[in-house]
């Protein structure tokens, strides 16, 4: 019986009844990747991983549907197809914080491909998430440096309206420049009707538009510096926004199998050989019990 059960795993192990799949993994650890909360840059590359549109995308690049014999058209198919998805398709952290991919398939190249196809949408995924949160950025920063610049001019039209009307460049400079001309005309005699009176509305322009003149300056500096600080954040959000990075450091590489992975033969037949002896030996058990109950009666 132990010598049929063995001939019948044989049979039942064989391509026949169980096609082999291949087995093709990767280790990779994360990068460039900015967590959110208090999750872990592997968790965030394992969730992207583990997404959605992510084992849509290789269902339907791969036409997995056809690899596993599931009907999309009937009800539950697409379930169905997921779920099988989910038994070929294993993707775990590690204990050392790297995210481990086995993919297992009837086809060694294709085993290989889905690796690499999981790790290059994964990449291809995060970049657009990246980029999507740094052009928000970007438009912000353009935002506030179109307002600042805005500011800008019109603090510098105040400035040439006081520059034009009023003769106002610099108001330290010139209110000392005025009073020393204004003594010396005094004090030497020389000083015409004409002098005094130009020498006049100059010290009434400083006096009446003069604390003005300052406030514009200072608040124009400060705009100014403002404007370059938030022109610098703009260039780097701008720069960052047009970087092509990748988005994992693949440790180990996958590589199409050469032997198959499942099913594990001599499992079978030892499952098999053991069962057939378990169930002969208490067969016999049976018989030997049921003998000895007859004589007792």
């Amino acid at each position: 019986m132990v010598l049929v059960s063995v001939m019948l795993g044989l049979i039942l192990s064989s391509e026949f009844f169980i096609l082999p799949k291949f087995k093709s993994t990767a280790v990779i650890y994360p990068a460039n990747l900015t967590p959110y909360g208090n999750e872990t840059a592997t968790e965030q590359m394992l969730q992207l991983l583990q997404s959605a549109d992510l084992r849509k995308n290789i269902c339907d690049k791969f036409n997995l549907a056809r690899e596993y014999n599931v009907n999309l058209s009937k009800p539950g198919g697409e379930s169905t197809l997921y779920s099988m998805f989910n038994e070929n398709v294993d993707i775990r952290r590690t204990e050392f914080e790297s995210v481990k991919i086995d993919v297992y398939d009837t086809n060694p190249v294709i085993a290989c491909q889905i690796v690499d196809s999981l790790i290059e949408l994964m990449n291809l995924k995060a970049r657009t998430l990246q980029r999507s949160k740094t052009l928000e950025v970007v438009k912000l920063l353009k935002d506030e440096l179109d307002f600042k610049r805005a500011q800008i001019d019109s603090l510098e039209n105040a400035l040439r309206y006081l520059r034009l009307n009023f003769g106002l460049l610099d108001y330290y400079i010139q209110s000392k420049e005025a009073l020393k001309r204004y003594y010396k005309l005094i004090t030497s005699g020389s000083g015409s009707k004409d002098k005094l009176k130009e020498l006049d509305v100059i010290m009434k322009n400083l006096e009446e538009k003069g604390a003005e003149s300052v406030s514009l300056k200072q608040m124009h500096q400060k705009a100014y510096e403002t404007f370059s600080e938030i022109r610098v954040s703009y260039d780097k959000a701008l720069s960052d926004s047009r970087k092509i990075l990748t988005y994992a450091n693949v440790v180990a590489k996958p590589y199409p199998a050469d032997r198959k992975s499942t099913p594990v033969r001599w499992v079978i037949i030892t499952i098999c050989a053991v069962a057939s002896f378990v169930f002969a030996l208490l067969v016999i058990v049976f018989i030997e019990n049921k003998e000895r109950f007859t004589k007792f009666e």
